[in-house]
């Protein structure tokens, strides 16, 4: 079954991913993805290549969704994040993207995120030994440009800060220079905007510029419902599970599992924030943490059958709420 198939460490199952996503995402090519305005300006440059035709987009979408779940899956396994080796969270991105995103899929927080799992894989990769200032400037300028995407990203720096908190002791420049990566990347793209004679730059009101078509909707529907309490059941089990994880785990395990646990925050809280200001937020935010999250609950379970049986749930209330609004 699903979960059993993607429990194992064998790379010829990330070939399964693709045909799952299209399988989930294929219904919103029937829907409108104009073009959106005042955005930041890699995601604006993007939005200018693709053009006025909605399919380049929901194209664009199931691919960035694909490499996303590889990625991700990548970082947890190459980190060492869980136990032993597994493609679970290559299952469990798209399915919870798919259940929690809105009408559309693609949206500048989907386009952005591989830039900020890059930055956290090279921050997260460093000891408590050695140098490090030219990774973690390196993670700043990573984060700088998924900032061009979306703007909130900038906020995962605050990660970045407790990540090195966690690993190594206190340097003052090792906090600094993830900074001066960061404002370097905006600094420059002021200067680039400066002289095609784009300023005044605004970037803080392209997060009020909402797209809503693609945001996590609050308002509830029967399937969002259904799909909303399964996840929730297999997130409490996922969270003990963890916790279970961390306490037996060895001190660069700890360490690690407590990083992801600032990133899950962070990006907790820029959902709440931009819920609040904005009446949904990019469902990215929400699906790449608890793809991590729940795969713990799936990793090694008391009883199989129940994770399996979760597992197809989660993938038919998913079908549901991307097929049923057709």
């Amino acid at each position: 079954m699903l979960a059993g198939l993607f429990r194992s460490n064998q790379p010829a199952v990330l070939f399964v991913a693709p045909l799952l996503v299209v399988f989930l995402l294929l219904p919103t090519f029937s829907e409108p993805a104009a073009p959106q305005q005042g955005l930041m300006p890699l995601s604006a440059l993007v939005e200018h290549l693709l053009g006025s035709a909605s399919w380049p987009r929901h194209l664009l979408a199931i691919l960035l969704v694909v490499a996303l779940a590889v990625q991700l899956t990548s970082v947890v396994n190459g980190l060492e994040l869980m136990d032993r080796r597994n493609h679970l969270v290559a299952l469990l991105f798209p399915v919870l993207l798919a259940g929690l995103g809105g009408v559309s899929i693609y949206e500048p927080a989907l386009l952005g995120m591989p830039l900020v799992l890059f930055a956290l894989r090279r921050t997260w990769s460093i000891s408590n030994t050695g140098g490090v200032l030219g990774v973690l400037f390196d993670s700043g300028f990573l984060l700088g440009i998924a900032s061009l995407c979306y703007l909130p990203y900038a906020f995962v720096l605050v990660v970045v800060w407790a990540s090195v908190s966690v690993i190594r002791p206190f340097a003052w420049r090792e906090y600094i220079l993830p900074t001066l990566g960061l404002a370097l990347v905006f600094y420059l793209a002021w200067a680039m905007l400066n002289l095609m004679d784009r300023t005044p730059w605004q970037p803080l009101l392209t997060i009020t510029r909402f797209n809503a078509t693609a945001a996590t909707m609050l308002h509830p529907t029967a399937a969002r419902v259904g799909f909303w309490s399964i996840t929730g059941l297999v997130l409490l089990v996922a969270i003990m599970a963890f916790f279970t994880g961390y306490a037996r785990s060895v001190m660069r395990g700890k360490n690690l599992r407590s990083s992801f646990l600032a990133f899950t925050t962070a990006l907790g809280v820029l959902a709440v924030l931009l819920g609040f200001l904005n009446r949904g937020f990019p469902s990215v935010l929400a699906a790449t943490p608890l793809a991590v999250l729940c795969s713990y609950a799936l990793l090694t379970p008391k009883r199989p059958w129940l994770a399996e049986v979760s597992v197809l749930l989660m993938v038919g209330l998913a079908l549901w709420v991307r097929w049923g609004s057709q």
